[in-house]
């Protein structure tokens, strides 16, 4: 069982995929650190925390479903790095679904107002 922490990481890490499923930038904007990047596992571009929000503003992201499994939670003084496997569903132009499985590595940051979210950096992992 995962203790008061590792569940706060967790709550906090279920909460950013259910913001990016709703494009909810507002609430992003929220719980990203001020150098929050975004790697993408189809292309290794890296996003600033301005691109990133700018995508969901904008309507250019969009997310049918995004679910992640076998996640292992590490801590380091006030830092969190999980790492996991996830499943994507995006909305591509004409409202075609793209289906993306990837391995992840995402880093929480524990600040005054709770975790902060600083790190996804994703992996693309082939179709077995």
């Amino acid at each position: 069982m995962a203790d008061e922490r590792e569940q706060a990481v967790r709550d906090a890490t279920q909460s950013w995929l259910d913001a990016t499923v709703r494009a909810d930038a507002d609430y992003l904007d929220g719980v990203l650190t001020d150098g929050y990047t975004f790697t993408h596992a189809t292309t290794a571009i890296t996003d600033t925390r301005e691109e990133w929000l700018e995508s969901f503003r904008s309507g250019r992201r969009r997310y049918k479903s995004w679910v992640i499994s076998d996640t292992t939670v590490l801590f380091f003084d006030s830092t969190s790095i999980m790492t996991g496997r996830g499943r994507q569903e995006i909305i591509r132009e004409g409202g075609v679904i793209f289906v993306l499985n990837t391995a992840f590595t995402n880093v929480w940051i524990a600040q005054a107002d709770g975790w902060k979210c600083a790190v996804w950096h994703a992996t693309l992992v082939p179709d077995a």
